[in-house]
């Protein structure tokens, strides 16, 4: 089935969804274009494609089947709804809105509307998460028990920028890219979050926060840690998982390699100590190591659905019908509320329970 896109907001995002709809085997063709800025209107035209300056005139075309809002945060809310709307699918960039209420509000319009809505979270498909993902779902680590995920700018060139520096408009580093970092846990781990303790700071940017830590408690008990930050001059690794039986470690973002080293063999034997009551000395039993061998081993990615092209693969099944909407409505309302969380966390310096 042939599908067509149209844009509302046509900065640098849009021009990957752009590039992403003209590949051959994507074939989503680019038809329409939505921006106050005449020069990006400008630009939509030379790349052959109708430009409008008023929503309602672009929302009426119907030459398209699926609108891609990318326009500064503050307005994903009110145009993925006016879309939703007027008729089409949606794919809104990330995050999917400023909280948690407005989430809410797009999943119960498209609910009403019996129209697909969607977040844009590409980075499912990075070929260093593809790759810890197959770390963790092939048991080597046992009973995984605490999971790291890191970004930093090495060069200190991290700062937010344009409207990512405003707060206004949504920006901040933790809602740029920690929202990705979220999104993959979640989707990896696949139980709900608990609790949330979180410090997010303002620490090179005017306004915005540029640094944030989160811990993360699961409703089976895993902890994992999220750490993003505009500036790391010593670098540490993108991802640490810790299990019962080992652990492993992918060095660098974009690294398609995650070095593993686990328990191949133990035996115990049997220890008596003493242990001590209030007035007297007693025996314990324990049970202590006698031997504990490791093996080490580099797995690498051997996931042809690393590529963020991949998103849009999975995305027109959905439109004919092959497969189910990989990122769901309820994953992007959980993941809001994480950072709905994080946030109120942070600002009264507590733990915030989920659910």
């Amino acid at each position: 089935m042939e599908h067509k896109l149209g844009f509302i907001g046509f900065g640098g995002m849009a021009e990957h969804h752009y590039r992403m709809g003209k590949r051959e085997d994507i074939a989503m063709e680019p038809v329409a274009v939505f921006d106050i800025r005449a020069e990006r209107r400008e630009r939509a035209e030379e790349l052959g494609m109708k430009a409008y300056d008023n929503v309602a005139d672009f929302l009426a075309d119907k030459r398209f089947d699926v609108v891609v809002v990318a326009t500064p945060n503050q307005f994903h809310c009110l145009y993925t709804c006016k879309a939703l709307e007027a008729g089409y699918n949606v794919i809104c960039e990330k995050p999917a809105a400023m909280n948690t209420a407005e989430v809410e509000k797009m999943i119960a319009t498209a609910e009403r509307v019996g129209k697909i809505f969607t977040i844009h979270q590409n980075r499912r498909f990075d070929e260093d998460f593809r790759v810890a993902k197959k770390v963790y779902e092939a048991g080597y680590l046992g009973k995984p028990y605490m999971l790291e995920s890191r970004i930093e700018s090495p060069d200190g060139n991290g700062c937010m920028y344009n409207w990512r520096g405003m707060l206004d408009h949504g920006g901040g580093m933790f809602p740029d890219w920690g929202v990705h970092m979220l999104d993959q846990l979640l989707w990896l781990i696949g139980t709900p979050v608990r609790s949330v303790y979180a410090k997010i700071s303002t620490i090179h940017s005017e306004e915005v926060d540029d640094y944030s830590k989160l811990l993360l408690t699961f409703d089976d008990g895993l902890t994992a840690q999220v750490e993003v930050a505009t500036f790391g001059p010593v670098a540490r690794p993108r991802f640490n998982f810790y299990g019962t039986q080992g652990a492993a470690v992918l060095e660098e973002m974009d690294w398609p390699v995650m070095k593993v080293r686990r328990v191949s063999a133990s035996e115990y034997e049997p220890n008596e100590c003493p242990a001590y009551l209030e007035n007297e000395v007693t025996t314990r039993h324990q049970r202590i190591h006698k031997v504990k061998r490791f093996e080490e081993f580099y797995e690498t990615s051997n996931d042809t659905e690393h590529g963020w092209h991949h998103y849009y693969e999975h995305f027109k099944n959905t439109l004919d019908g092959k497969e189910e909407l990989l990122v769901k409505p309820e994953q992007v309302l959980q993941c809001m509320r994480v950072i709905d969380a994080a946030f109120e966390s942070a600002r009264e310096n507590k733990v915030v329970y989920l659910g």
